[in-house]
């Protein structure tokens, strides 16, 4: 309840002004011009026609009002949100990146090893390739959406290495 008049604040506070102006300007002709009787709802159309479009006006701006401000705050709240994903993926990324370049360790070691086998180091590295282009696909995200998030990490779509088309693993690999 609370929340529904915080939204239309504007709209019930014009709401209240248009009847309290109403209810001026029926006392107004009243006492000014000594009208025979005080009414709410004037006899005479013009009076009444001004009245209807004044107090419409009144409302009608108390209603923009309201949708202008919803529509700020909506967009302040996405800005936040941008903001916190943003702070998130460049912490995300500054982790990983550590990660990566710790990796480079073993990796030196299984090549100095003449036992380790080649095709898992090579598997290795499209692993790490694969760990950047994600991570780098997911921070370059302009529109954040839960599908556009899925899309940026969507393993069909990348390349390893970058630039170089990678086996899927379903060829034959004798020829």
């Amino acid at each position: 309840m609370i929340k529904k008049i915080r939204t239309r604040a504007f709209t019930i506070a014009s709401s209240i002004i248009a009847a309290v102006f109403w209810s001026f300007d029926s006392a107004l002709h009243y006492i000014i011009y000594n009208d025979t009787r005080f009414e709410i709802i004037p006899d005479d159309y013009n009076e009444l026609w001004m009245r209807l479009v004044i107090v419409s006006l009144i409302v009608l701006f108390g209603i923009y009002a309201d949708a202008v401000t919803r529509k700020r705050m909506i967009q302040e709240k996405q800005l936040a949100a941008l903001q916190t994903y943003n702070s998130m993926i460049c912490a995300t990324h500054h982790i990983l990146n550590n990660l990566l370049n710790q990796m480079q360790l073993f990796r030196m070691t299984a090549l100095r090893s003449t036992d380790f086998d080649r095709e898992t180091i090579r598997l290795y590295d499209n692993a790490i390739d694969e760990a950047q282009d994600l991570l780098g696909r997911l921070s370059r995200i302009e529109n954040i959406t839960e599908e556009n998030i899925l899309a940026s990490v969507d393993p069909g779509k990348l390349e390893y290495p970058p630039g170089k088309p990678e086996a899927t693993g379903t060829e034959n690999p004798q020829g």
